[in-house]
């Protein structure tokens, strides 16, 4: 709706890219028919936020998964069910049934992990000598493995060609992360792992 409302685009042609770009961008594709920066800030910040979300859990899709977001959401809900009724007993549900509390407090170390990593990815990037756009759209593309960022460079219709070879170790190290769903590399950074 976006698109056709302020492009001068057809509907069904509106419909169509931003179909394939949002389910691009979503299922860590890495393509782009389009260049979407164009479609207004608006449109920007749909993608950015996409580029967090990914797959459904089990899919080679990249990014945080929706289940993940799903949890997060439910515990809010509680949270909220909470304030409001403080004597009230309120268990975080998904499709009718009971999440453990193992399940919560892992999904929200790994989300919490992960912003961790885009930020420092985000920062080392702009030690490179990235702006703003470019290393915080960079390093969220790589950590999800999803393809195009944004901003003139990296977005659908540039490549990460120009970027200086540090930015490109950086994304390589974000992009190895994120494909391994962070806790898989990290843990083999720890002493314990290799010297028992």
């Amino acid at each position: 709706m976006w698109v056709w409302a302020t492009r001068e685009i057809a509907y069904g042609d509106a419909v169509r890219l931003a179909a394939f770009n949002v389910v691009s961008v979503v299922t860590t594709t890495g393509f782009s028919s389009t260049d979407y920066t164009v479609w207004g800030s608006f449109a920007q910040m749909v993608f950015f936020w996409l580029t967090f979300v990914g797959g459904c859990t089990g899919s080679t899709a990249g990014a945080i998964k929706i289940f993940r977001f799903q949890v997060l959401f439910a515990l809010t809900r509680v949270h909220f069910k909470r304030l409001l009724h403080p004597t009230g007993v309120f268990l975080v549900n998904f499709d009718k049934e009971q999440i453990s509390d193992e399940v919560v407090r892992s999904v929200q170390g790994f989300v919490a992990l992960y912003a961790v990593c885009f930020v420092a990815v985000a920062g080392a990037l702009m030690a490179t000598g990235l702006d703003l756009t470019t290393a915080f759209s960079g390093s969220a593309t790589a950590l999800g493995n999803v393809g195009p960022g944004l901003g003139p460079i990296i977005g659908p219709a540039g490549n990460f060609k120009p970027l200086s070879d540090g930015a490109k170790w950086i994304l390589s190290l974000a992009m190895l992360l994120g494909r391994l769903e962070l806790l898989t590399v990290l843990v083999l950074l720890r002493r314990d792992f290799w010297w028992d």
